[in-house]
Formats: structure tokens, sequence, C-alpha cells
């Protein structure tokens, strides 16, 4: 029998944006789906576990005035707040991405700036002189995604029980399915073959915005039907967007399965394409117009389980990542208010920041950090090689090495070394970061003069050969360690690991890439 808790107090987020809470008997809590600490809320047991059990929040009884003070500026924003005035009104249920909305950018960075403090509690007798350094926020709140993925999908009836929808008249039950059956958004949270029907969205920038309504209303007035997550069945599957922020380049990638595409639906296409080709928004806007061919039952676009085409300009956009160096510096090719430009390509599956703005700062803090550096640098999760380009770009370092698993991504590494004149000063190898010495020994002859590595791993963290093979080079050579982390509990084990090898560190600085959501960045160097 499912249990029930009833006010419950939160006491503080963890990592994930977890809510952690005690039962009356002492047991932990882990509360997901918009938990925020202070607020009083029912929940529902979801798993029992030996020391703690998980719970869903089914509502929100109170909240702390002092922690939530936001203002809620997305009309697809949803709560369970029993006394929201705001989910009385017939409105679309919200989408859940912007779970912090509701506090102001202050507490939003306060709440980030606890959780790294918290992760550490376990290590801070091994180094007590640690310092985690106040937060660094976003230069913007909103608007700063360069990326975002829509889904097509269907999400009928039940998603108007919280619009007291038996008092409607049957016309407007009827205009409302119909909507509904045409969904372009995001998958709702705990039901994945569901899409939230999206307007727009308040992380991406108005001119985003603007191209995602002029196509998701070409689509859904095209008579093809959108894809269904659990028959497998339909047209339309996703559509991306990205933007070059410093550039004003935009990039669609509209994803369909056409499988079963036979009679009458291929005309549909047909017209729907020309409509695609003489638009004169879409010629006006869109840079690069690709159209990717997606038959596998996964719900992802993955270029190796695709066939993507170039619809209609280029098969790529480019963004521009600005840098300012010293009045005093010698470098090459600084433009007159001694700024550096590093210019990368964004094809339509590589991997780019998505806060452009934001990478600017984050790199530049890095930059910092590390201060001066000569010889070789080694990336060991390089991507598309933007991190350790913008370095050689600024004069830190002058060679560099990098190794990435996705060997799309190495292609673009070359390309994007060529394009900012670093093409004779770099190497990049398509292996994984832990098999980078065994499966290309050679490696270790470019490292003779090794001045910096840099990593910047997925959530996971540091796979323990990695750590080996860096405490293996740091014998031969004194370089600085650059570590770029997304997770905070991985980043202390790794921490732990490297001091245990004998790195030294002084402090974590945080950042904030992502504000209205839990998510959030660190950066430290080690020595």
């Amino acid at each position: 029998m499912t249990k029930i808790l009833n006010r419950i107090k939160i006491d503080k987020i963890g990592y994930g944006g977890v809510g952690l809470a005690r039962m009356s008997d002492g047991k932990r809590i882990l509360i997901k789906w918009g938990a925020l600490p202070g607020s009083i809320v029912d929940l529902k047991i979801v798993k029992q576990r030996k020391d703690y059990v998980e719970a869903h929040i089914t509502r929100v009884q109170e909240l702390d005035p002092k922690i939530v003070d936001g203002k809620i500026f997305c009309p697809h924003f949803f709560s369970l707040l029993s006394s929201n005035e705001e989910n009385t009104k017939p409105r679309k249920i919200g989408c859940w991405g912007c779970k912090w909305q509701m506090l102001s950018y202050g507490n939003q960075l306060k709440l980030k700036e606890d959780i790294v403090n918290d992760a550490f509690t376990k290590i801070k007798r091994k180094l007590p002189d640690l310092q985690v350094l106040t937060i660094i926020g976003s230069p913007q709140e909103k608007n700063y995604r360069n990326k975002i993925e829509f889904s097509f999908g269907k999400y009928i009836t039940n998603i108007l029980k919280d619009w007291n929808v038996e008092t409607l008249k049957d016309e407007k039950k009827k205009e409302l399915n119909v909507l509904s059956d045409r969904s372009v958004g995001f998958h709702k949270q705990g039901e994945f073959s569901k899409i939230i029907d999206i307007d727009n969205c308040g992380l991406i920038s108005d001119e985003a915005n603007a191209i995602f309504q002029h196509i998701k209303g070409l689509c859904t007035t095209s008579g093809l039907p959108v894809h269904d997550q659990m028959t497998h069945q339909g047209f339309f599957r996703h559509l991306v967007i990205r933007e070059g922020t410093n550039t004003q380049q935009f990039l669609i990638n509209l994803a369909v399965a056409d499988n079963d595409l036979t009679g009458e639906k291929i005309q549909k296409w047909d017209t729907l394409l020309e409509t695609f080709k003489q638009d004169v928004f879409l010629k006006e806007k869109i840079t690069s117009f690709v159209i990717t061919y997606n038959n596998s039952l996964a719900d992802v676009v993955k270029s190796e389980e695709c066939r993507t085409v170039t619809f209609r300009g280029e098969w790529s956009i480019y963004e521009a990542l600005k840098f300012q160096v010293s009045p005093d510096s010698k470098i090459e090719n600084r433009e007159e208010d001694w700024t550096i430009t590093a210019t990368f390509r964004v094809s339509p599956f590589s991997f780019f920041q998505t806060n452009t703005l934001w990478a600017q700062q984050l790199f530049t803090q890095a930059m910092k950090m590390v201060g001066n550096i000569e010889g070789t640098i080694l990336d060991l999760y390089c991507g598309t090689g933007t991190i350790g380009i913008s370095f050689l770009k600024v004069g830190k370092g002058n060679k560099l090495v990098g190794i990435e698993i996705v060997e799309e991504a190495i292609r673009d590494a070359w390309y994007n070394a060529k394009i900012n004149g670093v093409e004779n000063k770099v190497t990049f190898l398509a292996n994984p970061a832990e098999k980078a010495f065994t499966k290309t020994p050679e490696i270790r002859n470019k490292l003779n003069n090794l001045g910096l590595v840099i990593i910047d791993p997925p959530r996971d963290g540091l796979h323990k050969n990695v750590v080996e093979m860096i405490c293996d080079i740091k014998k031969e050579s004194d370089f600085k360690l650059l570590y770029i982390s997304c997770n905070p509990v991985t980043m202390v084990r790794d921490i732990e690991l490297l001091v245990a090898w004998g790195f030294t560190i002084k402090e974590i600085q945080p950042v904030d890439m992502f504000p209205q959501t839990h998510h959030i960045e660190c950066i430290w160097v080690l020595t």
C-alpha cells in the first residue's frame, strides 16, 4: 500500500535538487520533483530502502517566504502549492523544467553555494584549509540557452483534470482535446510518453522562440501526424534549435519518421517542404536547416542512428567566444579593445556549451585560476576542442593534445583548430580518456613539456584509470590540473583521490551556468 506522509518539512536541498527531510522516527527522506528548503509538503513514498525512503511531493502546503521570493515568469510553470492562485486558473500544465523560478536569483545562488559546501562536509577534516569561494552568477537569468530540443507527441484529456474540466462546455473540451493531440514541447515529468505543449520557453532568446512558434505552426497545421511514444507511429518527432549567441546564426534540425510515409502523407510532406523553402520568415532567420530521418525506437536524436540531410543553407553554424587580454599582451590578432575572439563550428549533433555568455566567463575564470602556462596542454575530455583552443588563442600554452571518445567531435575539433589558426599546434585523438595511453602509447612523447591538464568529465566524474594515469604523469612533469565539474558529489570523491596521490588544492570556485535550475558547475586547480 502506498504510504502518504503529511506536513513534512524539507530541511535542505542536496545535489540534483533533491530535498532532504526526516520522518518522525528519524529515517531519512529523499524528495524529488520541485523540493524547496523550508517548505511544508505532503509526500507519497515511492521506494522503501533500509536507511531511507524516496518520495514525491503530492502537495505543497507552505513555502518559506524568506526563500521563495521570486516571480514566476513562465506561462507553463506549474507547482503543487495548494494556495497558489495561479494554479486555480485554466492553464497548460507545467513542464517542470525551471523548478527554481519561484526563488529570487540571489536565493538560487545561495542554495547552490550551500549544496557545494555540504558536499565537502565529509572531507573538511582532511582539508581544513580548503575554501569554497563565493559563487559567480550568470550574466543572464533568463533567455540564456543556445540550444533547445522540443518533442512532438500526444497528451490528451488527463492533462485537463487540474483545470476543473467537468465545468467546461462540450465545445471547449473538444477544442482542448484537438489542441493537445498536436503537442510540441517537453516530456512530462514522470510520464515520458506524454508531451507538455509549449508556446514559448523563457530559457531561450526571443528570436529562438519566434522561430519555434513559426515552425510549430507550420508543422501542426500540415495534416501530418505527430509521433506517438506508445505506438511508435506518427511523423513529426523532434525540433532542435541551435543559436550562435554572438553570431546571430540559427540552425534548425527537424527530426521525422518516414517509415510509413505513403500516399496522401507524401503529398502533405512535399507541400510542407515547399512551404519551408518559400517561407520569407525562415529565409531571413535561418542559416542552416537540416532534416533528420529517424525511424529508431529510441526517443533521442543520434547521428549514428539516423540519416540527416541539408535541406536549406549550410550544414552548420558558427559561434564566437570573446576574451579580454591585458593591454601589455603580445598576442597577435587581438582587436582594438584588447579582445581575442575564438570561433567554433556548431554542427547539428556537435556539443557546445549551452550558455554562450557564461562559457566566456567560465573559461575566463579558469584562465585566471591557472595563471601563466608554458608548454603543452593536455585536454582529456576535449569535445570539439573549445576550451583548449581558447587557451591557445589567449597565449596559455603553446601546444594542445586533445582526447575525446566521440569521433565526430574530433573532426569538429580539427576544423575548429584550423579556422582559429592553431592547426599546427594541436593533436586530437579519438579515444576514451581512460584508455588514452594504452591505445596510443606514443602520445606520451608529446607530453615532455606538460604545463596543464584540463579535465571536464561527465557527471560520473573520473574513471579510476584516468586518476592513475594523471598521477603517473605527475611523477614526470610538474603540471597544473584544471578540473571543471558539474557534479559536486563526484567532484569531492575525485578531490579525495587526487589529494591522496599528492596533489594539493586551495580553493573551489562554484559558478552558475543554468539559472532557474538546480544545476551547478565548479572550477578548481590542483598542483
